[in-house]
C-alpha cells in the first residue's frame, strides 16, 4: 500500500497548490479591479512579476506598489470588493509610506500594496508593462526594475533566493545594461549589478 499512500500524497500536494493559486488569483483580481476603479497608478512587483520574466518559483503573495495620490480612495474601493483591509494600518501606510495588507476573507488570498512616492517607484510605474498575471490583466514591473528591486531588498537580507531570481532573469532576458548601471548607483547596488552583468555574456 506504500505506492497508494505516495499517490494520494502527491494528489493532495497538487490539489493544495491548485487551491493556493485559485485563492491568489481571486484576491489579485479583486485588488486590480479596485485599483482600476480609482484610476490608481500601480505596478505589480516582486516574485509575481519575476515569474513573468523567467523565474520559476512558487509564491503565495502578490506585491504591488501604488503612488500615494489614489491610496485613500483605494482603501474604500477595496472594501467594496469584499476585501478585508485593516483601515487604521492602511491610513498609517498612506500617511507614512508603508504597506496595506489586503485579504480576501472567503479564500485567504493575500495581496500586499506598498504605498511609495520615491523616484524609483515613479520610474517603475512609468516603465510598467501590460500583461496577464494568473490570468488577470494587470501591469508588472520591467525585468530591469524587478532585478534592481530584488538587489535592493538583498542589501539587508543577503538573500540567495533574491540573487538566484536575478540571475535567472538576466540569463533569459535581454536587459538594458545602461539603465541597470544608472539606477544601481542611486539604489546602492552597484557592486551587485556589476557582479550580475559580469556573470552573463553581453548580447
Amino acid at each position: 500500500m506504500g505506492w497508494l499512500n505516495h499517490e494520494l500524497g502527491q494528489l493532495a500536494v497538487r490539489r493544495g497548490a491548485e487551491r493556493a493559486v485559485n485563492e491568489l488569483t481571486t484576491a489579485l483580481r479583486r485588488v486590480v479591479e479596485a485599483l482600476d476603479a480609482v484610476h490608481a497608478d500601480y505596478v505589480v512587483v516582486g516574485s509575481t512579476a519575476a515569474a513573468a520574466w523567467g523565474v520559476v518559483r512558487a509564491t503565495r503573495d502578490v506585491v504591488a506598489v501604488v503612488a500615494p495620490g489614489a491610496a485613500e480612495d483605494l482603501v474604500r474601493a477595496l472594501e467594496r470588493e469584499e476585501l478585508y483591509v485593516p483601515v487604521d494600518e492602511a491610513r498609517s501606510a498612506i500617511r507614512d509610506g508603508g504597506v496595506i495588507n489586503v485579504l480576501h476573507p472567503s479564500t485567504g488570498g493575500k495581496v500586499d500594496v506598498f504605498v511609495r512616492s520615491d523616484a524609483f517607484t515613479h520610474e517603475r510605474i512609468a516603465r510598467r508593462v501590460a500583461t496577464e498575471v494568473l490570468g488577470v490583466p494587470t501591469w508588472i514591473a520591467t525585468a530591469e526594475d524587478v532585478v534592481l528591486a530584488k538587489l535592493r531588498w538583498r542589501l539587508d537580507t543577503r538573500s540567495e533566493v533574491q540573487w538566484r531570481d536575478c540571475v535567472e532573469i538576466a540569463a533569459t532576458q535581454r536587459l538594458d545594461r545602461d539603465y541597470l548601471r544608472a539606477w544601481a548607483d542611486r539604489l546602492g547596488v552597484a557592486d551587485d549589478v556589476a557582479d550580475l552583468l559580469d556573470a552573463i555574456p553581453p548580447t
